[in-house]
Order: structure tokens, then sequence, then C-alpha cells
């Protein structure tokens, strides 16, 4: 056989050779890289096992906070209107006070003040009774308890919407019926009612109501 022909057969077997074995090299290559994305595919799918629950966690607390934020929001709102109100409301009794309704208003006051001492003003009580006014009050009170023909030791302190406070001698029984204390006292009656004329539904505002209520004195 020629030289000639003796090199090509060696050329085409080393040529076979070769392909043969970037065949496998490749197999062998496509079947790492397989195997590294199918670990890498494991690595990320236990990594969002651990990750996702925190993540929803996490999404969930944030959506807890703004809700939580705007429910403040809403019930500070609320609760500056409702202030507001019953802050007109309490103008409205000063206005009231230089009206010429008020000595009708201060004479009911201290009706009421003497029946809750267990009698009426018609039925004068055997002791005298301490009566403290406001100084505006003092002339008024003077009349209106002298018509009732109560016994009475008049004391003078500041009472900014007017009214009266009636003590027994003994200290052991005090009635308390100003203007400020019956406007403080009816906060929680009138909560509701402002509550549901400012910022609507009763039943809806039920928990911003309670959270919210202002102690009323006994």
């Amino acid at each position: 056989m020629p030289l000639e022909h003796i090199l090509r057969a060696m050329q085409a077997q080393a040529d076979a050779e070769i392909a043969q074995i970037t065949r496998a090299a490749d197999e062998e290559i496509a079947q790492l890289v397989a195997e590294a994305e199918a670990q890498a595919q494991a690595i990320r799918a236990r990594h969002l096992a651990r990750v996702e629950p925190l993540l929803a966690q996490q999404a969930a607390s944030l959506e807890n906070q703004a809700k939580l934020a705007v429910q403040r929001a809403l019930a500070d709102a609320r609760e500056q209107l409702l202030n507001k109100a019953f802050a007109q409301a309490e103008a409205r009794l000063a206005q009231l006070r230089e009206s010429d309704a008020y000595p009708a208003i201060w004479r009911a006051l201290a009706h009421e003040a003497m029946a809750a001492l267990g009698d009426g003003a018609t039925t004068p009580l055997a002791q005298p009774l301490i009566v403290r006014v406001d100084p505006h009050d003092v002339a008024l009170a003077r009349q209106i308890l002298a018509e009732f023909g109560v016994l009475f030791d008049l004391q003078v302190q500041p009472m900014a919407l007017g009214g009266l406070e009636v003590t027994t001698r003994d200290g052991r029984v005090v009635i308390t019926n100003t203007l400020a204390a019956r406007l403080e006292r009816s906060r929680k009656m009138l909560r509701g009612i402002v509550a549901k004329i400012l910022v609507g539904d009763l039943e809806s505002n039920q928990q911003w109501m309670t959270s919210t209520a202002m102690p009323t004195p006994a």
C-alpha cells in the first residue's frame, strides 16, 4: 500500500477517534451541566421554602401596620371632630349664661340639687346647707334660695359655666349641679349620638368609642 494511502487511513482513524472523544466530552459536559442545574434548582427550592414563609409574614406584618396606621388616623380625626363638637357645646353654654334664660336654668339646677338631697325645694331642710356658686351668680343664688325657703351658707368659688354645688353641713352628701359637671357627665351618653352624627353609623365606630372613652366624674 502506497505511503499516501496509509497516511490518509491514519488521518481518517485519528479524525474518527477525535470525533468520538469530542462527542463523549460533550455528553459528559452536558450531563455535568444538567446535574449542576438540578442541584441549583434543588438549592433554590430549599431556599424559597425557607424564605417564602418569612416573606409572607413580613408582607402580612407590613399590611397590618398599614391598616393600624389608617385606623389610628381615622380614630384621631374622629376624636378631633368629637372634641370640637363638645367644645362648641361648651361655648354655647357659656353664651347661655349671659342670656335672659339663665336665671330660669339656674333655678332648675338649684331645684334638682335640693330634690337630690331628699327634700323638694318647697320643703325647707332643717339644717343649713353649704351652697357654692360662682361670683357671677351670688345675687341670683340668694334670691332663688330665699324663695325656696332654704337655710344656707353661701360660699363663692369659680364655676366657669355656672350652676351650683350643695353640701350638707356634715359633708356626707355633695351634690354638684354645675353646667360644666353636667356636660362632663353627659359625654359618655352623648358620645355615641354625636359620633353617629359626625362620622356615620354608631356600630361601625363602637371600637373607637370604647377605646377613646373619657372618664366621667362620679
